[in-house]
């Protein structure tokens, strides 16, 4: 049996943090501060640049499968859409259940 000693790279959400310098708008860095509380900055900004990132890769996935497959009809448009909407009705219920 052949072992190849593969060295991947983390994915998104993984591996240990790095510090880096951002900057952002006074106010809004206000705002993140008074929203953070006791998770920290740092928390809520991995969180949210993981779900922009996670978006565009959707994005770029959607895109070439409509490119090799043609496009979405209305009818699967509107399948995925009430998809979405029920996943998001269950999320308010758990996050009110908490």
């Amino acid at each position: 049996m052949l072992m190849v000693d593969e060295q991947t790279e983390p994915g998104i959400g993984e591996g240990p943090a790095k510090a880096i310098s951002v900057s952002l708008p006074e106010g809004t860095v206000r705002a993140l501060r008074d929203s953070a509380g006791g998770r920290g900055v740092s928390a809520i900004v991995a969180a949210a640049v993981e779900e922009h990132l996670r978006n565009q890769a959707t994005l770029a996935y959607l895109e070439e499968y409509e490119r090799e497959h043609g496009a979405f009809t209305p009818a699967e448009k509107q399948e995925a859409a009430d998809v979405w909407a029920r996943a998001e009705e269950r999320e308010g219920q758990w996050r009110e259940a908490v």
